[in-house]
């Protein structure tokens, strides 16, 4: 299945959204027309199940090595987070002191208390963010280990869980049914639940069913795309409706992201089969140039953008703004502008290089196997 470009605008949106949620849990703006953190925490369960899918794609495209897959990943992950986590491990404290002064948002406190904790813990919270496994650190042993340095970091080290056993993950639903099978996925099953409650938000098995979503869509749009016969006959439009209408049945926002996915295979997918103009012009603009040059940064936007909004909260004292909503434009203005610009630089100049150092390893593997390859097709 051909890359699917929408998914890089969705996620540049989504970026945007988290964003705009924590700039709004920063100052008093929510009430009756507003949630306090604009229901950000929803778009990173959206970035989940993208990420689902998006290494299922990977996995079943270019089956290769298991040393090389993982190099890969971490070429992919590793560098800009790093950077940033450099960078808010250097200015932790000031971070304290910032947060202490800022107006009174609805994280206000949760913030003093996490930046509190890494400064008491930090050597240990930094070993364990070095290794993108501090996800897997009990909180009653390193207070805050989720959110400590660089908060938006917890959901990279479920990815990089995630990224650590997806081949053995999909691999094992892939195979034929046997009671080898079905007693290995019990056993895992039943260490996750054990193991789980004692671990943090950030650690993978409390988000198995969404990776799951992720990767049952690929495969749903991959047969579809074949021409698979059961999977083609699907109605896909009456299919999206039903699960809407069982999604607001339920009468709760946490459904909010399973709406948005199957909104966007409804749009994906009946673009690619000629449904209608208006799957088509909404598949034009997902890829259009703004909303891919947005998606094309987003992981460095969403790495960034706190650090922005902290240098926005330190020069917002000094402005002299008493009202919230003159405080929230500012805070905006200053970390969306600021975000989308540092974003890109980091995009040029650490995730683009080591991207493409990390195909250019795939290649390098691939043409050191050929001589081999043909050598032992010749022997046969």
């Amino acid at each position: 299945m051909k890359y699917v470009r929408e998914f890089e605008a969705l996620r540049g949106m989504l970026a945007i959204w988290v964003l705009v949620g924590h700039v709004a849990s920063a100052v008093t703006i929510h009430g009756r027309l507003f949630q306090e953190r604009f229901y950000n925490e929803y778009a990173v369960d959206v970035f989940i199940i993208l990420s689902g899918f998006a290494i299922t794609a990977l996995i079943d495209k270019r089956p290769e090595p298991y040393r090389l897959y993982i190099a890969r990943r971490a070429l992919r992950i590793f560098p800009a987070y790093l950077f940033y986590l450099v960078i808010s491990a250097a200015v932790a404290t000031s971070a304290l002191h910032i947060w202490m002064n800022s107006p009174d948002g609805s994280m206000k406190a949760a913030r003093i208390g996490i930046a509190a904790d890494t400064l008491a813990y930090w050597p240990w919270h930094l070993l364990a963010h070095l290794t993108g496994l501090h996800g897997l650190v009990p909180p009653d042993r390193l207070p805050s280990t989720d959110y400590a340095f660089l908060g938006q970091a917890w959901s990279i080290s479920l990815e990089w869980q995630f990224y650590l056993v997806a081949p053995l993950v999909i691999g094992l639903a892939l195979r034929p049914v046997s009671w080898q099978r079905i007693l290995t996925l019990i056993l895992l099953m039943l260490v996750v639940a054990a193991v789980s409650p004692k671990l943090p938000q950030s650690f993978l098995g409390k988000w198995l069913v969404d990776f799951g979503i992720g990767i049952g869509s690929f495969y749903f749009m991959k047969y579809r795309f074949l021409g698979e016969p059961f999977v083609k006959a699907l109605p896909l439009p009456q299919l999206w409706l039903i699960g809407i209408i069982l999604c607001i049945s339920q009468r709760s926002v946490a459904y909010l992201p399973l709406a948005i996915w199957l909104t966007a295979i409804l749009v994906i997918v009946s673009a690619r089969e000629d449904r209608g103009y208006i799957y088509a012009r909404l598949s034009a603009i997902a890829c259009s140039r703004p909303l891919q040059w947005l998606g094309g940064m987003a992981y460095s936007l969403y790495l960034s953008h706190m650090l922005v909004l902290l240098f926005a909260l330190d020069t917002l004292p000094s402005l002299g703004f008493s009202s919230p909503w003159a405080q929230a434009a500012y805070l905006l203005a200053v970390t969306l502008l600021g975000t989308l610009v540092v974003s890109r630089l980091s995009y040029l100049y650490i995730e683009k290089p080591f991207h493409e150092f990390g195909r250019n390893l795939g290649k390098s593997a691939a043409v050191a196997a050929e001589p081999a390859d043909v050598a032992e097709r010749k022997a046969v």
